[in-house]
């Protein structure tokens, strides 16, 4: 097992040295528990779609561009 370093818990890694036995989920788990509660800066937001409908599609022209489907 490698000396361990925060890019080991990256999450787009993690899987990969899991399954290579670089780390365990122990590791992970103690990695995870040791990390400071941010959830107080949270902030809420609200999105609303304008402009947007769902009954509309993109398909594929036989020139090659797109056009808007009605169906």
């Amino acid at each position: 097992m490698s000396k361990l370093n925060e890019d080991m818990f990256d999450v787009r890694k993690i899987d990969r040295f899991l399954a290579e036995g670089e780390i365990t989920p122990e590791q992970v788990q103690a990695h995870l528990d040791s990390l400071e509660d941010c959830s107080d800066n949270m902030e809420t937001s609200a999105i609303q779609m304008v402009g947007h409908d769902r009954s509309r599609r993109a398909v594929h022209s036989e020139e090659g561009g797109q056009k808007e489907d009605e169906g």
